[in-house]
């Protein structure tokens, strides 16, 4: 309950998990530019798929595993809001090494994801 009321969502902690296995595990957080080679990203950036009216959004969140949880959920609250008012700047939407999406909350079991360009996983 603690941590709720910090803002700390279910969501975030799976962003948080993924960037600390992501971090041990550089191989999942690489990219594919070309179709042929992979190429090591520096840093872990965090993309999550955020509903709204008429499409969906994956506002991404940076350096996820340098963060604590609760810096990560302050910045995350600024992300979502510009998000849900469709003021994101490019780069903060298409710089995600690694993609998260949880349906969970909406009773989904499976879905057909899309790979993002460049990225060689999804969540």
């Amino acid at each position: 309950v603690q941590v709720k009321l910090k803002g700390v969502t279910k969501t975030l902690l799976l962003v948080k998990a993924a960037g600390m296995a992501l971090a041990q595990h550089p191989v999942v957080n690489a990219s594919c530019r070309d179709g042929k080679s992979f190429s090591y990203n520096s840093s872990i950036n965090v993309a999550v798929a955020v509903a709204i009216e008429g499409g969906l959004l994956t506002p991404v969140l940076e350096d996820v595993d340098k963060l604590d949880i609760y810096l990560l959920a302050q910045k995350w609250r600024a992300l979502l809001k510009k998000t849900r008012l469709k003021q994101l700047q490019p780069n903060e939407y298409n710089s995600g090494t690694f993609s998260l999406s949880n349906l969970g909350m909406f009773g989904v079991d499976r879905f057909d994801a899309i790979l993002p360009p460049g990225q060689v996983s999804y969540f």
